[in-house]
């Protein structure tokens, strides 16, 4: 597995619980809500997927598979616009 980080390219602001992300590369802005917010700080702090679906599992009264597969979903697509590095998928 590989580790997730947030790209360095990549400067972030949490306002009102809500992140606004900005891509220093494309100058492209995004936001993201409550939860994808929270799940971007826990990728900044630990790096490791698993860890955190379990801290959101404990904080949000939400299904295990549900919030594995929209965070998947997350990650993947944080990916592919460049906002982090790394893959944890396992090889």
């Amino acid at each position: 597995m590989t580790a997730l980080r947030v790209s360095d390219q990549v400067v972030y602001e949490v306002i009102d619980g809500e992140a606004v992300v900005l891509d220093l590369e494309s100058g492209r802005y995004f936001q993201l809500n409550g939860v994808a917010t929270r799940a971007l700080e826990l990728i900044r702090e630990t790096g490791d997927l698993q860890a955190v679906e379990e801290q959101l599992v404990q904080e949000y009264e939400v299904d295990r598979a549900l919030l594995a597969a929209d965070l998947r979903q997350l990650v993947d697509d944080l990916i592919v616009r460049g906002l982090l590095n790394g893959d944890d998928r396992p090889a």
